[in-house]
């Protein structure tokens, strides 16, 4: 029965949540093929069944085109969904349209909408950016949203803003196994009861069985064990209250999220220029105890800790705590760790991870092509990034120097760094001085 129901999960191996079962617009009710051959184990609309997974808001089947949806109907996958080769080509278009239909993002559908207006709006009056940042503009209070159109349909748009409740976990975290439904929910608000009869408030970016990594609404991330808290009692409803402009100005945000495809490169602009405070540059030039906040520990260079819990009397009982792989070969990072997060690099990629417990609270990957047409080297060195109050700063291999907001890992600003025309490229760890 298992080896049938792994096979079953037509297209590829894929799973999505089945709270989804909504009918997009443009197609009012499955064709009838689907009715007759693929109901069965997919359930009403494609919403999923016992035997098979849903259709709608899947994300592998997102990112294939009509061609390669209708290949697959026509071939089947090895010991689970039969082959249609036999049904007729404009039954199989219908099929293959609305099942790409389901999985559509609001990017590529372009929903009608003024979308300097819904940008205006999401600015301005409707305080939007209060919570969230869109290119390096707002704040870090919930998901970064510069690449929400890519991500969502214009049917969750449309429910995030009517329900903000209804869209909780609705997505699958990037580290879930294909084959499994994980869901994303480190923006879930909870009210935790200390051991000291202190109470915090937060969103649960990483939680475990005896520890939870909480990040408060004022945007400290603090790192908690069971010895600490007694209780953890996740809201029942969304930290993000429902939409409640006029028709147009709903369809005018709707078009400006769908918009957000996470393609453009930001720049720094002169209205983005962040106030650093006195205290975030002490913590680099005077750097608190257990803490590496620079490529060489302190701006002196000499890479000296003067930690002395680890010493010629008990190196030989150190144990592995937990392991974390960036998959990818030759390694030259220096793990930057600052207020409890660890942050590591490979070529292009910059992970931020809970230094007890090495739980990834984010990834970023640069993956956008070089300007002089070379393809990127995942095996290329790359030292690590600096850190100045809420922002990361890393090289590319095409020598870019990005800044990501240091909870999110959302990309605030993307910076060419030659000022000539070449083959560039870039290793080091930028320093802040």
């Amino acid at each position: 029965m298992m080896k049938y129901i792994a096979g079953a999960v037509v297209l590829a191996a894929l799973w999505a949540s089945p709270s989804l079962a909504q009918t997009p617009a443009g197609f009012s009710a499955p064709p009838k093929q689907f009715e007759s051959m693929c109901e069965g184990c997919h359930g009403e609309g494609g919403a999923g069944g016992d035997r098979a997974p849903s259709l709608m808001n899947n994300i592998t089947l997102r990112s294939m085109n009509e061609a390669q949806i209708r290949d697959l109907l026509k071939s089947g996958t090895p010991g689970g969904m039969p082959a249609f080769s036999n049904l007729p080509d404009s039954d199989l278009r219908q099929l293959t349209g609305w099942l790409r239909s389901l999985n559509q993002s609001a990017s590529d559908t372009k929903p009608a909408g003024n979308v300097a207006a819904g940008e205006a709006l999401f600015l301005g009056k409707g305080q939007c950016a209060s919570c969230h940042m869109v290119q390096g503009h707002g704040n870090a209070s919930g998901p970064d949203l510069s690449a929400i159109g890519r991500r969502d349909t214009v049917r969750e748009l449309e429910l995030v803003l009517e329900n903000p409740t209804s869209q909780m976990g609705i997505h699958t975290t990037a580290s879930c196994p294909r084959w499994a439904f994980c869901p994303d929910d480190c923006w879930r608000v909870v009210n935790v009861k200390m051991r000291d009869g202190s109470a915090l408030r937060g969103f649960a970016r990483g939680r475990a069985e005896h520890d939870l990594e909480l990040q408060t609404l004022e945007g400290r991330l603090l790192f908690l064990t069971d010895k600490q808290y007694a209780q953890i009692v996740p809201e029942k409803n969304s930290i993000m209250p429902p939409f409640k402009g006029s028709a147009e100005e709903r369809r005018d945000l709707i078009a400006y999220l769908a918009s957000l495809g996470g393609g453009e490169k930001p720049a720094p602009k002169p209205h983005m220029e962040e106030k650093i405070s006195v205290e975030a540059i002490d913590a680099v030039l005077n750097p608190k105890s257990g803490e590496w906040p620079t490529y060489n520990g302190v701006l002196g260079g000499n890479r000296h800790s003067p930690l002395s819990q680890i010493n010629t009397g008990n190196v030989d009982r150190l144990q592995m705590e937990w392991v974390y792989s960036l998959e990818t070969p030759n390694l030259e990072t220096t793990p930057i760790v600052v207020h409890g997060v660890m942050y590591v690099t490979s070529a292009d990629k910059v992970c931020a991870l809970g230094a007890g417990s090495g739980r990834q609270l984010w990834c970023f990957a640069y993956t956008e092509p070089t300007e002089d047409g070379r393809r990127r080297n995942p095996g290329a060195m790359n030292r690590g990034v600096a850190i100045l109050a809420d922002r990361v700063f890393f090289a590319t291999t095409d020598a870019h120097l990005i800044c990501l907001n240091r909870l999110t890992g959302g990309l605030m600003w993307d910076v060419k760094m030659p000022q000539t025309k070449g083959a560039f490229g870039s290793s080091s760890a930028p320093m802040v001085v």
